[in-house]
């Protein structure tokens, strides 16, 4: 639930649950298509969801991930603003739980709710280093290190990644056939291991080096 919640009032906390939907998608679910009305709050309770573009060639780029007891700001912001989504929404790689709060109690709660209040604006001051941060690799980067940069993003706390070279691709904007090869040249050097659909971390000081180079 919401990590917000033992600060509500009684009031409050009884709204927000009344409000509540748990749904659960299976792994690799759209979620949101870009243009569709946003009719809550999205938190996620396990799993990740992923926030991307798609250019005008077809091409597939991250904007961000939404990680266990996060919240999407795109959607926050559509919800207030009253606009359509402008990106795509799908899980990732595992099945994915949401709580979903309806859009008319949670703008009430945000009224009268220092803590939602809180929670609504940390999340976009988060998100909006996350975003800088993925303009300033994209235009800064070569995708050797966008890819290490990646891998070492997404596997705190992991041995491993269950990712396919063609998710890669998707997650930096490039092709699988490119970001094939810059994997193969991380595992030459022992950064990685590479199995059929996973990626093994073997050493995150080397990733770390790719990524400073």
């Amino acid at each position: 639930m919401f990590p917000f919640l033992d600060e509500l009032t009684n009031d409050g906390r009884q709204r927000l649950l009344a409000a509540a939907q748990v749904i659960n998608f299976a792994a690799h679910t759209r979620v949101i298509n870009k243009g569709d009305d946003v009719g809550g709050v999205y938190l996620v309770e396990s799993g990740a969801l992923r926030i991307f573009y798609i250019s005008p060639e077809g091409r597939e780029g991250t904007l961000y991930w939404v990680d266990a007891r996060q919240t999407c700001i795109l959607a926050l912001n559509c919800l207030f603003s009253k606009l359509a989504y402008p990106a795509w929404v799908e899980t990732e790689s595992e099945e994915t739980q949401i709580t979903v709060i309806s859009g008319n109690a949670y703008r009430e709660l945000f009224i009268v709710e220092p803590g939602v209040q809180r929670f609504t604006f940390e999340t976009l001051s988060t998100r909006i280093f996350d975003l800088m941060t993925l303009m300033q690799e994209t235009a800064s980067l070569g995708l050797e290190q966008r890819v290490a940069s990646f891998l070492l993003r997404r596997s705190v706390g992991r041995s491993a990644l269950e990712v396919t070279h063609e998710q890669i691709a998707n997650h930096v904007g490039s092709s699988r056939e490119v970001v094939s090869r810059v994997l193969r040249n991380l595992a030459r050097h022992g950064a990685i291991s590479l199995s059929q659909r996973s990626i093994s971390i073997d050493s995150r000081d080397k990733l770390t080096e790719f990524v400073e180079f």
